[in-house]
């Protein structure tokens, strides 16, 4: 399929079963974020292409992202549980979206994410505001969306200003974006009553496997001056 003009392409994504859709609702809670809004797994592969795309789970490391990228929580090392679902069908129908080279080898990084709003508890979907997160692809899956409004994806110009792009994605929708070229962002959901309300979703990352964001040398580089 293959991006757009402007870098960005959305498309449909297979449906989970119910017993993988079931898992969003025991996703620990993420303490990074300094809230209870915010549930998430991470887990990491290489991806390749034979006669259909074979991701392959890595053996699973802390999470590590340069606080040139995330200010509010980059640099020091996110100790995430490892997913316990892998939704191969999305991960092929990203890479087919993307349009990525069935030559190469490539690196992904998946979390798996639910986002509450609820009294008391505020839906803050993106808290590092708009962004880019430092890789050449980024994807957004869309699973669930219960009993919210907002969650809007905005698109930005990488230099700043008002959205190009906004479109609310709904259950089945992804956008997979060229994080090169871009700032992106999801407006926080807001319940619709007191019962409360969730999005889930699926961000993933994808480098080619020579650019890789993993391992001891990655986090290394990174992470060093969080560490010195």
């Amino acid at each position: 399929m293959g991006l757009n003009a402007q870098g960005f392409t959305i498309f449909d994504v297979p449906a989970l079963d119910e017993e993988a859709l079931a898992e969003f609702a025991k996703l620990p809670l993420d303490k990074y974020t300094g809230s209870r809004q915010r549930y998430r797994r991470y887990s990491q592969f290489r991806l390749t292409h034979e006669e259909s795309w074979t991701a392959e789970l890595l053996p699973h490391r802390e999470f590590a992202q340069s606080k040139e990228y995330n200010p509010l929580v980059g640099g020091q090392p996110r100790g995430f549980e490892p997913l316990t679902v892998v939704p191969a069908a999305l991960i092929s129908a990203a890479a087919e979206a993307l349009g990525l080279d069935r030559d190469a080898a490539w690196q992904i990084n998946l979390h798996q994410v639910r986002i509450v709003s609820a009294p008391g508890v505020q839906g803050v979907a993106v808290p590092e505001g708009p962004h880019r997160d430092g890789h050449h692809y980024t994807v957004t899956a869309v699973s669930r969306r219960h009993n919210i409004s907002g969650g809007e994806t905005q698109l930005m110009p990488s230099g700043g200003g008002e959205p190009f792009f906004r479109t609310v994605l709904q259950p089945g929708q992804a956008i997979a974006l060229n994080d090169r070229e871009m700032f992106h962002h999801a407006t926080d959901i807001e319940h619709l009553d007191e019962s409360g309300g969730l999005r889930d979703v699926w961000l993933m990352a994808v480098n080619p496997w020579d650019e890789r964001r993993y391992g001891e040398e990655w986090e290394a580089k990174v992470l060093q001056g969080q560490r010195a």
